[in-house]
């Protein structure tokens, strides 16, 4: 089984062993420890507590309890005045689910008319006295839930956005060799340019679910706190320093696609904007360095190759230094390709301490 398939049912595993134990145990303490006949909203309840992150679990837990709360409380009066009868269930239906509307309850909005609706068909005109065990039973299980997911195995999603962040910074440095490779004739890479660009696309749209992923395992989460980690825009050891690093990604992704645009409009320009052969040699080479420069991430870059990749632009810069070189209102597609290079450069060198 591929590694990626063995850490994904090993994660299930734990997952499932959390939520086996919270509903169990919620039911034991309302059952015995609160003396609930029939507890069965506490180990409900406790399945919410065992989401992937901590920080969702919690966010979820407090949105359904709170379902669960507008719910009863638009159910009793409903119950006492009018009773479980077609327009009682009209009545609290038409409250309830004006009030599951509240963005905040997010996904557990439609608790709050399940609820209503269970409380007053089972409560009736006694339905104080059948709420109020079930708020106890959701409590208790709530509790157990949140307890046991911060407690067993509580989940770090660190190396999971740490490969997928690799795998961008590897596809990205692909796709300057593609520009490196083909910028000497930019009306034939279009093709193979469209592919690579298909796959960064997708590469970094799965990246930055990742990296959001583990920071968000991160939040509120003991075992963090316990191995030291913690979200940091530096790369400092011993610290998660993946977000710095998207965010590189991110910013040299979008200049590489800009670049690409660039030239990709150079194929039908005129002839007298399309750059000579030695500017589209020299660039090339400069787009190979910078290609350099983004695999040796996550490492700092070298001081030799930012060096060597400063010279080759500055070569190329040169003729545009002079105070009469702008033409207004004209397209120079050269100066916008070292603008964005330039841009690029400046962006890794600034992971330096």
């Amino acid at each position: 089984m591929p590694f990626a398939g063995r850490r994904y049912w090993s994660e299930r595993a734990k997952l499932t062993l959390k939520a086996v134990l919270a509903a169990v145990v919620a039911w034991v303490i309302a059952k015995y420890g609160i003396g609930q006949s029939q507890p069965y909203f506490a180990p409900l309840a406790a399945l919410l507590g065992v989401y992937p992150t901590v920080v969702r679990s919690v966010r979820e837990s407090l949105a359904y309890g709170s379902g669960f709360v507008i719910g009863a409380a638009l159910a009793i009066p409903v119950g006492l005045l009018v009773g479980p009868n077609i327009a009682g269930i009209a009545a609290v239906l038409v409250l309830a689910m004006m009030a599951s509307g509240w963005r905040r309850l997010g996904e557990q909005s439609s608790q709050v008319p399940f609820t209503a609706l269970f409380v007053l068909l089972l409560g009736g005109h006694e339905v104080v006295s059948y709420t109020l065990p079930r708020l106890a039973d959701v409590a208790t299980g709530l509790v157990v839930g949140l307890g046991m997911n911060a407690v067993v195995f509580p989940p770090l999603y660190l190396r999971r956005g740490e490969y997928a962040v690799r795998e961008l910074r590897e596809a990205l440095a692909d796709a300057l060799g593609t520009l490196a490779e083909e910028v000497v004739e930019p009306a034939e890479w279009r093709s193979l340019w469209e592919e690579r660009e298909s796959r960064l696309a997708n590469v970094q749209e799965q990246a930055r679910y990742a990296v959001d992923q583990g920071a968000a395992s991160l939040r509120a989460n003991p075992r963090a706190k316990l191995l030291g980690y913690r979200v940091r825009w530096r790369d400092v050891p011993g610290q998660w320093a993946a977000p710095q690093l998207m965010t590189t990604l991110d910013h040299a992704t979008a200049y590489t696609r800009s670049i690409a645009a660039t030239l990709r409009r150079l194929g039908d320009a005129d002839d007298e904007l399309v750059p000579g052969s030695k500017f589209r040699r020299l660039y090339a080479e400069a787009l190979r360095t910078l290609g350099d420069l983004v695999w040796e991430l996550p490492e700092m870059p070298d001081d030799a190759v930012l060096a060597e990749a400063d010279d080759k632009l500055r070569e190329l810069e040169r003729p545009y230094l002079g105070s009469r070189t702008d033409a207004p209102g004209l397209w120079d597609p050269q100066k916008e390709l070292l603008r964005l290079s330039r841009l690029l450069l400046d962006d890794l060198r600034a992971r330096r301490p």
